[in-house]
């Protein structure tokens, strides 16, 4: 077995560890048959997930800059969370500048054209995951992102991923 070979047996492998984990969360009773189907099952679309993967040419490569924006997340959905709750909050005079604007975020670039993609993506649902933005509208050349902002400066995820 060469180097190719036992790179898809570890990559099945690790399929099959998370999709059998994930069948076993999911199963209300456990016995010895649920146990061998859920690690046939996951097995079998653990081995396609490799073979659908490499087909398609994708790699598992990280886009510049995914890492930091993770990081950052949970400061900025508390940070929004607290905002949201100042603006809907009985007798609270919130500013005009935090009412909500559309802004244009363009994304850092990524090594070629289907990591830009891939980046895109990854970057809308980060960017949705907080409660203060979400993504209106986005462009593939060059990348970008039509973001509804509660707040009138770039937060601190919109700043992440323009760097």
């Amino acid at each position: 077995m060469g180097r190719r070979g036992l790179l898809f047996i570890t990559e099945a492998a690790a399929w099959w560890i998370l999709l059998f984990a994930g069948y076993l969360v999911l199963v209300s009773e456990r016995s010895a048959a649920e146990y061998i189907l859920g690690a046939s099952l996951s097995a079998v679309a653990g081995s396609a997930a490799v073979l659908a993967r490499r087909a398609s040419g994708s790699s598992f490569a990280v886009p510049q800059g995914w890492v930091l924006v993770l990081i950052r997340l949970p400061a900025a959905v508390l940070v929004d969370t607290w905002l949201l709750i100042r603006l809907v909050w009985p007798g609270s005079t919130p500013r005009a500048a935090q009412v909500g604007r559309l802004q244009t975020l363009e994304l850092a670039d990524q090594p070629d054209e289907r990591h830009n993609f891939s980046w895109q993506a990854v970057a809308g649902l980060l960017l949705s995951l907080s409660p203060g933005s979400f993504v209106v509208d986005s462009s593939a050349h060059p990348p970008e992102l039509v973001v509804h902002s509660i707040r009138a400066s770039p937060g601190l995820l919109e700043r992440s991923l323009q760097r």
